[in-house]
Parts: C-alpha cells; structure tokens; sequence
C-alpha cells in the first residue's frame, strides 16, 4: 500500500511540473511588437495595433479595433493562454485565446472569429 501512495505522489508531482512549464507566463516584452487585428478571412479590414514593451502601452489603429471588437481598446495583458485587450474604461476585457506563438483568436458574440495576429520583424 505505502508503494502505490509513494507512486501516486510521484506521479502528481510529475504532471504538476509538466502542467506549469506547458503554461508559462509570456513576457510583456516577448509580446511587444506590431500586430494585426482582423475578422478570420477578411484581412483588408485589417487594424494595425502596437504593444509596447511596458505591458499595457498600446497604440496604432484604435478606433478601427473598437469598430471590431465593440470596445476601444486602452490597454493590453497576457495571461498564459491569453491575450487580452482591455478598454479605456477599464471594466471591458476582450480575452483572445492562444492558437500557437504568434496566433490568438477571439469569437464575437455574432460568431465572426477575430485574430490578433503578430507580425514578424
């Protein structure tokens, strides 16, 4: 009985550790950088949007992003498995989920899938 328990804890040990490096937390300045904003498909109605190293900063093309998003944007965060953009009031977060490195996807509430695309230097 005390191998199968030694066993067990070994075991969640083993996939806690494997669960936290699969999700490790991007820095703002890993981030930073030009981005597209675009419906899936419809890139010419594309908005240019910059973070900044600081996370937070963002600039570009705002009022294009709040005709698609339905907020302007005011600041940006990242979470593990995220990319939000927050609004100038503060209270309204639009979480993009992450679809590989440079990739994050967002489904607005009529279906139309956004991607928030990393642009390469």
């Amino acid at each position: 009985m005390r191998t199968i328990a030694l066993a067990a804890i070994t075991l969640m040990s083993m996939t806690e550790v494997g669960m936290a490096s699969s999700l490790l937390l991007p820095n703002a300045a890993q981030m930073a950088g030009d981005w597209t904003l675009y419906p899936e498909q419809q890139q010419v109605q594309a908005c240019n949007l910059h973070l900044g190293a600081n996370e937070g900063e963002i600039e570009g093309d705002l009022d294009c992003a709040r005709d698609l998003l339905g907020l302007r944007p005011g600041s940006w965060l990242v979470t593990p498995d995220t990319l939000a953009l927050v609004g100038g009031d503060g209270s309204s977060v639009v979480h993009f989920s992450r679809e590989g490195a440079k990739r994050y996807a967002w489904t607005r509430p009529d279906g139309t899938q956004l991607v928030l695309q990393h642009l390469d230097k």
